[in-house]
């Protein structure tokens, strides 16, 4: 049971590194990448700012950032692989839609964005990009949890492959 868990956590991380390049690549082709953005729009550049407030050094800012947003992908993604004894696409999907809906009903409120990011003029951009992304992460996750040669007991009974 440890490897797998150990095993989600490194997909889940990897998976938020393909979320985190989606969410690059849409604020590039709509114009909003900057370092600036990268640091105060993002959700783990949001909880860094509330921490350690706006005196904090931008390198070292993107950093913490990006440290707590592997962490908590990798979280997420240790919790699937122990709660499942099979990962799916499916699971991984639902996986994101979970986390999407946390983050706009508990997150974005408590980083004053309001739910749904109704304290945001780009509201509906957010809505949409924030689906993008979880999509992404979920259906990255399933898909590397459910390869055979990556993830033990794939394809097996689950009864026969919780028993080892």
């Amino acid at each position: 049971m440890n490897r797998r868990i150990a095993l989600g956590f490194f997909w889940g991380a990897v998976a938020t590194v393909l979320m985190t390049t989606t969410h690059i690549l849409i604020w590039a082709v709509t114009g909003r990448l900057t370092v600036i953005a990268l640091a105060t729009r993002t959700m783990p550049g949001t909880i860094i700012s509330k921490m350690f407030g706006a005196g904090l050094p931008t390198p070292a800012h993107l950093l913490l950032a990006l440290a707590i947003h592997l962490g908590y992908g990798g979280l997420w993604g240790a919790i699937l692989f122990a709660l499942t004894p099979r990962v799916t696409v499916w699971k991984g999907l639902a996986m994101g839609a979970f986390l999407y809906l946390g983050a706009q009903i508990f997150l974005l409120p408590l980083l004053g964005r309001g739910m749904f990011g109704a304290g945001s003029p780009d509201q509906m951009f957010g809505i949409w990009f924030s689906i993008a992304t979880h999509t992404t992460f979920g259906a990255s996750l399933g898909w590397f949890g459910s390869l055979k040669e990556f993830s033990p007991n794939v394809g097996q009974n689950p009864a026969r492959a919780s028993a080892r």
